[in-house]
């Protein structure tokens, strides 16, 4: 047994040896391949302008209303209680909003919106939609 395992270990370290032979011996200079520098995104829009506010109808009988100001504050009503939101940005497109006194987060994509209790680790509300 100790036999087999020593020549499987020899014969992963040759082929390994000879992978990385190979792969030096490459007739493109390390100096040319170096990456292109990425450019920003400029035309990405920002999530405040896909966000969508009214009265949302979530699963389980739940309720969330996210209304809009004029100087693009949010606000967001969950179960009697009104919470000032501030947009985060996301790599992914979707719109995220967060109150970091009460931990509420609220994730919108085209499907479907939910709340979040991110202070508890919790859904609040699922499949949230606009009706």
């Amino acid at each position: 047994m100790i036999a087999r395992n020593y020549l499987n270990y020899r014969i992963a370290s040759a082929l390994t040896l000879t992978a990385l032979l190979a792969a030096c011996g490459s007739s493109v200079p390390l100096a040319e391949t170096k990456p292109e520098p990425a450019l920003p995104n400029l035309l990405k829009p920002a999530p405040a302008a896909n966000l969508l506010t009214g009265n949302f109808y979530c699963e389980l009988g739940n309720r969330v209303d996210l209304a809009s100001g004029t100087d693009g504050a949010v606000k967001l009503s969950w179960k009697g209680r009104s919470y000032p939101m501030t947009t985060v940005s996301t790599t992914t497109g979707a719109v995220r909003l967060e109150d970091q006194a009460s931990g509420l987060v609220w994730i919108q994509i085209p499907a479907k919106s939910m709340l979040l209790n991110s202070k508890l680790g919790q859904q609040l509300a699922n499949e949230c939609k606009l009706r």
